[in-house]
């Protein structure tokens, strides 16, 4: 059965049971008179922190996006003179209560508008003044695009062993972070603030403010490496190709990050026009809002009321919303929720696709870069479908049917790497752009007992990765009992040589033989046939370059052949998911293939999950 979790239509990082450490928290910081830092808006006063380092934590790098700052371009921040301590996180930005929002604040809204901070780690053995700047590496969290924090990503280990300066952002979320509609487009607003791409512009704040500012900090402005996992290797590509990021970042790392950007029509037309809106467009989200507050009856009252506001009064009733308001009537799993994002808007994000700017490399932001997708991705989310894996007691996880829980994994799977690896590999290194490296991800080591095997349930699945490159199982979001006796050591060995290649590629623009020199060798795609780097354990098989390709080519030919599917309505519903929805049509879509398949009884929209 053809699930919303399929990866074209989720990008998130979500748990079964997954729950927000406290050990960052817990750490007692004190400000230090030796951690004293000037920025251009006044100086900051950081902290010691684990692993010998300083501890810079949230530093703002933008004014509080609130009341007529909504649903606008980040603004500077407004400058200070006395010293401003910088020894603990500041709130999470708005989002509905979760495992992943990093606080442990009760009720269904958590966190601020008040959100635009970063934080930084820097070793103390570097001085402010050596004049050998480290390279800087700026994490951006996953989360679906609506939930989560940079609060719960400690880069002290990363800083310490990879001689790096680590940061981590926040971005607003969700509907606070993406808006586009044409009340938002009035003659008083420029092209930013009429843009949609809130979020997208306070990514490129932050960049500019490490271009600015780091070197107060023994970062290098001149080697800055973006890298973030599932929305955030999404938003990883989307500033590759936003001309407003141009010379702001030097090499990316995109960790389970899509490729699939959402177009204007798609992102603001009711469900019922001739091209849909999405479920949660500007159009559909404000006719929930018109009847939340009383002023509609019902959605198609709503609808024509809409479209008989004027763009004055759609702004007034938009910015008279409390951030409860504005989130009511959303739900997820986790507290996501999924709604556009990434919009090509003509400004911040360029009207073509990814794969359409990267056939050409003056196209877009043209850097060295890694990515990779984890050979198991949508297990994490099938294992939280009732359809796939029912709970004894209410509580223990069994699978239904192994089978069909292995090949509909595999097919959402494989379509993230052809997406997020081949085709944008392939594209981008034929057409001559700067070195790509490719990884899959295949740790499958999870605890196993006689209550649950995460072996089976998850293998590699999406978002665990995450701690090994930070290093912070302890300090992570995590699974109980995934790990164990048996399998740390071949964790620990693991994580390791990734941070090794992750630093490496930092320093010098090419992950190599790691940090030390000692690793397998990691050739660019193109090289030779052998392509892909495998990261697993010594018990996996251990460090390999392989060659095993997955093109669109060969999953729309799989979804054709596969005679295991014997319903046509679910063969057509799966070909729309992994083939229309990403890129809403363009790129992958091929409407006679569809027919071809006998799906010409079906509107290829009609069969789109709108849950």
């Amino acid at each position: 059965m053809v699930r919303k979790w399929v990866v074209v239509v989720i990008i998130v990082a979500v748990g079964i049971w997954l729950w927000p450490s406290s050990e960052q928290e817990s750490i007692k910081r004190r400000a230090d008179s030796a951690a004293l830092r000037a920025t251009a808006f006044g100086p900051v006063k950081g902290g010691q922190d684990i692993h010998d380092t300083f501890a810079w934590l949230g530093v703002p790098f933008a004014a509080p996006p609130v009341n007529g700052l909504r649903w606008r371009a980040p603004r500077p921040p407004r400058p200070w003179s006395a010293p401003r301590e910088a020894i603990n996180f500041r709130e999470p930005c708005t989002q509905l209560a979760g495992p992943l929002d990093g606080t442990l604040e009760e009720g269904p809204v958590v966190g601020n508008e008040d959100c635009l901070y970063l934080n930084i780690w820097s070793p103390r053995s570097h001085s402010e003044s050596d004049s050998d700047a480290l390279p800087v590496m700026v994490w951006i969290h996953g989360g679906g695009n609506s939930v989560g924090t940079a609060n719960t990503y400690s880069g002290a280990l990363l800083a310490a062993e990879g001689q790096v300066v680590v940061v981590t952002i926040n971005y607003r979320l969700g509907v606070l972070g993406w808006m586009s509609h044409p009340a938002l487009r009035t003659p008083d607003r420029d092209l930013l603030d009429a843009s949609g791409n809130y979020g997208n512009l306070d990514m490129i704040a932050a960049l500019q403010w490490v271009k600015n500012n780091i070197g107060h900090f023994g970062g290098a402005a001149d080697n800055v490496t973006i890298f973030g996992e599932s929305a955030g290797g999404l938003n990883v590509y989307t500033l590759i190709a936003s001309p407003m990021a141009k010379g702001l970042f030097h090499k990316a790392i995109s960790q389970s990050g899509m490729v699939s950007t959402t177009p204007q029509w798609r992102a603001e037309n009711f469900a019922d026009d001739e091209n849909p809106g999405h479920a949660l467009s500007s159009r559909e989200w404000l006719s929930g809002q018109l009847q939340y507050a009383g002023l509609a009856q019902d959605a198609k009252a709503a609808q024509a009321m809409q479209l008989l506001m004027t763009n004055e009064d759609v702004q007034e009733f938009m910015y008279s919303r409390s951030a409860l308001q504005i989130l009511q009537g959303l739900s997820g799993g986790a507290g996501m929720y999924f709604a556009p994002n990434s919009l090509r808007d003509g400004t911040v994000l360029p009207k073509e696709t990814l794969f359409t700017l990267f056939d050409n490399p003056e196209l877009y932001n043209n850097v060295p870069l890694i990515t990779g997708t984890n050979r198991d991705e949508v297990k994490l989310f099938m294992a939280q479908d009732p359809v796939f894996v029912e709970r004894r007691f209410g509580l223990l996880p069994r699978i239904r049917d192994l089978d069909a829980f292995n090949s509909t994994a595999a097919y959402g799977s494989d379509n993230w790497k052809a997406l997020a690896v081949d085709e944008s590999a392939a594209r981008i290194t034929d057409r001559g752009g700067k070195p790509v490296y490719a990884y899959r991800w295949d740790w499958d080591e999870g605890g196993k007992n006689l209550l649950v095997d995460f072996s089976t349930l998850l293998g590699a699945s999406h978002g665990l990765e995450v701690p090994f490159v930070f290093g912070n199982f302890e300090g992570a979001i995590g699974v109980p009992g995934l790990y164990t006796e048996e399998n740390i050591p071949g964790r620990d060995i693991l994580a390791s040589q990734m941070r090794s290649y992750w630093t490496q590629f930092a320093h010098t623009g090419a992950p190599g033989k790691g940090r030390r020199g000692d690793l397998h060798l990691w050739q660019p795609w193109g090289f030779s046939e052998k392509n892909l780097m495998l990261l697993d354990t010594p018990s996996g098989g251990g460090l390999r370059m392989v060659e095993e390709p997955m093109t669109i080519a060969m999953l729309k030919e799989r979804v054709a052949g596969d005679k295991s599917i014997t319903d046509l309505r679910e063969r057509c519903s799966l070909y729309v998911e992994m083939f229309l929805l990403p890129n809403s049509g363009d790129d992958t879509w091929d409407e006679e293939s569809y027919t071809a398949l006998g799906c010409g009884l079906f509107e290829p929209w009609s069969l789109e999950n709108r849950g």
